[in-house]
């Protein structure tokens, strides 16, 4: 093909140095085939890859890689999802995933996750499944390369693929969990996106084939049927399994044929899972959803006649150019919506091709304040159209150009440090496209970027959005009232016959802090030689810590810390915190606002980043070598000269009544704020502040507690990963380095980390105004503080320990719950305080099932040590994550970040594997006992609100 030239030179090389090598090595039983989806695209697959088949069409993809080290990624991908079920069988598709985990031929019922548990994979984190419209898929994230650990992964692989049982008794015990998943999901959230589906794809699989299926089928369908469901669907043809990670090829094949290659089809082979029919209409269209407890959003989106988009250079010219006016749409909307105070929270274009093979979806969306959609319908329709008509800027143009460089370039330097969870992601959900490599897709990028001019992407946009003349309106709203269907479609007619003017331009600015004056000097430089730190001191006292790695190509993370953070603004100032993290970055700094800081940005991997934590001003993230300065400049910006922008203020107050309207909107979100409130007596260092109270707070508020600490307060900076040393202290001493001197020794904040429990103890009752069978609760018992390492850790282990039996009594055996768990949090900010819950959630009906099989749960593990094989489930996976943890950057930011101020961390972090693996079944016991041996302090139960009421006063009742 023509096109295909373009671009093949180099990358045919590099498939010929990487293909024939590989492919006489293929064992007997399989062949290597070409890429997946080569056939319909003229794009460059990635030769790292190596693609096979076996007889009974079987297909495999395998790709060698290192990072993490020891870390192996196994996907199995069934071509089967929820839009091939007939009417008798809505939800079994999912139904069936669940069963991979209750019995199988040569796994029986219960073992299947033990099993995972005990080779240190964690139920939920490691091991999982979901399942779509069209694919299911099974996970596993193997915590080494170890041969018979990929040897085991494939061969519970093979068992759910043929060997699933469905014995009935085992059906009726999962029919309560998948029941209870589907209960958790059907809240007025999900009842609203079915009914834009239904108006926007009626009678297609997406608006009648829900992967979470019915209610009756879900209490009813038997076993049988879910049997020939699977029987029929789940086959070799349509199977592919994925392999990533430090693997050797050669012997990864032999066990997939040896696991595989007797597994047969029964029957001819099925075809495509059923494409969607839309019927284009020629009117416009409009439906309301109205719930007491919805955010108000307006969608608009119209069908329109397509074809099937292959992965071809065509498809990515025109998905660059559409990429790139999207943004600068986006970008529009931000802005004016700013300037103009309109009370716009979120929304944008929305652009597909190839839907369904044969159409395209056009249009665009906006969420606002309660009430706002006469004013949001015709502020967005009126941008959308204004670019139809007059186009975009050069100067927006070559902005979003920038962005597109940096990102196909940082993507091609860091593809060697690429993770191998990244790669099989994206392998296992290719659909119908190429894999191709970052390098690639840069050259690509580059070939394809002379053709992203003014007039070619002007055209491509009001070619599609040009057609946006018929659509279908969708309204969430709290009320209806003086609302139909008919005012929503005239609102929208009214709007598109006012005229629109010319956009009006915006002068480009020069970045203003590059100069913080004469660079500070070096006074202290030394190495912590065992952990490869290096720590800096500069004359005026700033800390600089500096780890070289190579587990990351391209990449710096960093931390920035000031000394202060929440416990500066205290109990009295709380609020201030809140204001701070939410809109202090907003603000922009007094040169440059935050849209114009975003535009100068452009082009890098730079963020507006400056934050507040518990004890810490300051920001985490990660840049490119090439920007590292500049970042450093940006959160020297925010340190000295803050913009406060009144515009942020106002948006920050923007949304908080419809925040606070919804916080009892679903019973966790209820739960998270009534019981905090509770335990702390209503402390604003950890509660929420009543409405009125943060409405109250203003910039020169924050200002005024601030005083001088951002400037003054001891400050110490972390770089790890891809990191010139010499150069990386050369730009903390023309930044940080060279501002006034700071404190040596921080404030030890003594009187602002003391605090207390509330005396308010036993069972609260909190009502929830969500679905009448949903209930959220929680159990907690006080602990300590962080400040035994030891004693931490085993409590965590505690935790994980209570979660294990948690999943075998209230999931596998009652089918109360879908989710469920137990969790420790001990503070090394606040002296003493730590607690240990279990939350869960489920149906009202089960509360009685629930609390009592979480105390006998909390009084077996009380009474005695528990078994060798609980612990050991709990324990391993612990044990195998230390297998990669000195290889992370995440991992080492953590050690650095605090290097010098907190020399103390660096010991735990020495000890931290030790540590571990001296905790015992008897330590552990010891922990239960000092903790959950005495009567809970909290229980709390986030219950429908018409529910409490009939409740007898045997708990409070919370409002």
């Amino acid at each position: 093909m023509k096109q295909r030239t373009i671009f093949g030179g180099i990358f045919s090389a590099l498939l010929l140095l990487g293909g024939p090598a590989i492919a006489n090595q293929t064992p007997a039983g399989a062949e290597r085939t070409a890429p997946w989806n080569a056939e319909t695209s003229d794009l460059e697959p990635d030769s790292s890859i190596i693609y096979g088949r076996l007889p009974n069409g079987l297909r495999y993809a395998i790709r060698p890689n290192n990072r993490p080290q020891n870390q192996v990624i196994v996907r199995m991908a069934i071509d089967f999802g929820s839009a091939a079920e007939t009417d008798d069988e809505l939800g079994l598709a999912h139904f069936i995933e669940h069963m991979a985990f209750n019995g199988t031929t040569n796994v029986p019922e219960g073992e299947m996750v033990k099993t995972l548990e005990r080779l240190g994979l964690s139920f939920g984190a490691d091991t999982n499944a979901s399942t779509g419209y069209t694919q299911t898929q099974y996970k596993l994230d193997l915590p080494k390369s170890d041969p018979a650990l990929i040897e085991r992964a494939l061969f519970l692989m093979r068992e759910t693929a043929s060997e699933l049982l469905f014995n009935p008794e085992a059906v009726e015990r999962e029919r309560g969990v998948v029941i209870a998943e589907k209960r958790e999901k059907e809240n007025f959230g999900f009842q609203s996106a079915r009914a834009a589906n239904s108006l926007f794809y009626p009678d297609t699989y997406y608006s009648t084939r829900y992967p979470i299926g019915d209610q009756k089928i879900l209490e009813t369908a038997p076993a049988a049927r879910m049997q020939a469901l699977y029987r029929k669907w789940y086959r070799p043809d349509r199977t592919q399994i994925v392999i990533v990670g430090p693997v050797d090829v050669a012997a990864v094949e032999r066990q997939i044929i040896t696991k595989f290659s007797d597994w047969r089809s029964e029957g001819p082979p099925l075809g495509d899972i059923n494409q969607c029919t839309i019927g284009i209409g020629d009117q416009i269209e409009a439906s309301i959803f109205a719930h007491p407890k919805i955010g108000e959003q307006i969608g608009v989106q119209q069908i329109i006649p397509d074809r099937a988009r292959p992965d071809t250079v065509e498809r990515a010219m025109l998905q660059l150019k559409m990429r790139i006016a999207s943004a600068i749409i986006s970008q529009r909307i931000s802005r004016r919506s700013r300037e103009n105070d309109v009370p716009f929270l979120g929304g944008g274009l929305t652009f597909d091709i190839g839907f369904c093979d044969k159409y395209a979806r056009i249009g665009f969306s906006a969420s606002g304040k309660d009430g706002s959609w006469r004013e949001l319908l015709p502020f967005t329709e009126q941008i959308v159209r204004q670019a139809v008509q007059y186009g975009f800027s050069d100067a927006e143009i070559a902005e979003q150009v920038k962005r597109l460089d940096a990102v196909y370039e940082n993507a091609a330097r860091s593809e060697a440090t690429r993770t191998s969870g990244a790669i099989a992601g994206e392998l296992v959900g290719l659909g119908d496209d190429v894999f191709n490599s970052p390098g690639y897709r840069q050259i690509l990028w580059r070939q394809l970027r002379p053709f992203m001019t003014k007039a070619a992407i002007d055209a491509e946009y009001a070619q599609w959005f040009g057609q946006l003349d018929t659509p279908k309106l969708f309204l969430t709203s709290k009320q209806t009232e003086g609302i139909d269907d008919k005012v929503l479609a005239d609102a929208y007619r009214a709007s598109r016959a006012l005229a629109v003017a010319a956009p009006s331009a915006r002068d480009q600015q020069a970045f203003a802090y590059t100069d913080f004056g004469p660079p500070g000097t070096v006074v202290d430089d030394r190495t912590i030689p065992d952990l490869g730190i290096r720590t800096i001191r500069f004359a005026n006292g700033v800390l600089l810590n500096l780890k070289k790695t190579d587990f990351e190509a391209n990449r710096i993370r960093y931390s920035l810390r000031i000394d202060g953070g929440e416990l500066h603004f205290g109990k009295e100032n709380a609020p201030l915190a809140r204001l701070m993290r939410s809109a202090y970055v907003s603000g922009g700094l007094k040169a440059h606002d935050i849209e114009d800081l975003r535009s100068i940005l452009a082009g890098t991997t730079v963020s507006a980043a400056f934050n507040v934590a518990d004890d810490y001003f300051g920001s985490y993230g990660a840049v490119t070598p090439a920007d590292l300065e500049r970042q450093l400049q940006v959160m020297a910006a925010y340190a000295t000269d803050p913009g406060y922008s009144e515009n942020a203020l106002r948006l920050f107050r923007r949304p908080l009544p419809e925040i606070y309207a919804r916080l009892d909107a679903t019973p966790g979100s209820a739960m998270n704020v009534a019981s905090v409130r509770i335990m702390t007596d209503n402390d604003p260092r950890f509660s929420l502040e009543p409405l009125e109270v943060i409405q109250s707070v203003d910039f020169e508020m924050l200002r005024a507690a601030l005083g001088d600490a951002l400037v003054k307060n001891r400050l110490e900076i972390a770089l790890v990963g891809d990191i010139d040393e010499e150069a990386a202290i050369a730009s903390v001493a023309r930044t940080f380095g060279a501002m006034p001197p700071r404190d040596e020794i921080a404030d030890d904040y003594a009187d602002e980390r003391k605090t207390t429990w509330s005396d308010n103890i036993g069972t609260a009752d909190i009502p929830h105004r969500g679905e009448a069978n949903q209930l959220s609760w929680r159990r907690v018992w006080i602990t300590d503080g962080d400040d035994n390492q030891k004693r931490t850790q085993a409590v965590d282990l505690l935790a994980r320990i209570v979660t294990v039996r948690l999943i075998d009594e209230l999931r596998e055996k009652l089918g109360a719950t879908y989710g469920g768990g137990a969790s420790s949090s001990m503070s090394r900010v606040y002296p003493d305080r730590g607690l240990f819950a279990v939350a869960t959630t489920g149906d009202p009906k089960d509360l009685s099932a629930i609390e009592e099989t979480v105390e006998a749960i909390i009084t077996e593990i009380v009474e005695k040590p528990v078994d060798a094989d609980l612990f050991e489930r709990a324990r391993k996976p612990v044990l195998e994550s230390y297998a990669d943890w000195r290889l992370r950057n995440d991992t080492w930011i953590g050690v650095a970040d605090e290097a010098q101020t907190k020399p103390e961390t660096l010991n735990r972090f020495r000890n931290s594997e030790e540590t571990f693996k001296s905790i015992t079944p008897n330590d552990v016991w010891q922990l239960a006992k000092q903790y959950l041996g005495k009567p809970p302090r909290y229980t709390f139960r986030a219950l429908p609100d018409e529910l409490i009421a009939a409740i007898s006063g045997a708990s409070s009742a919370v409002r």
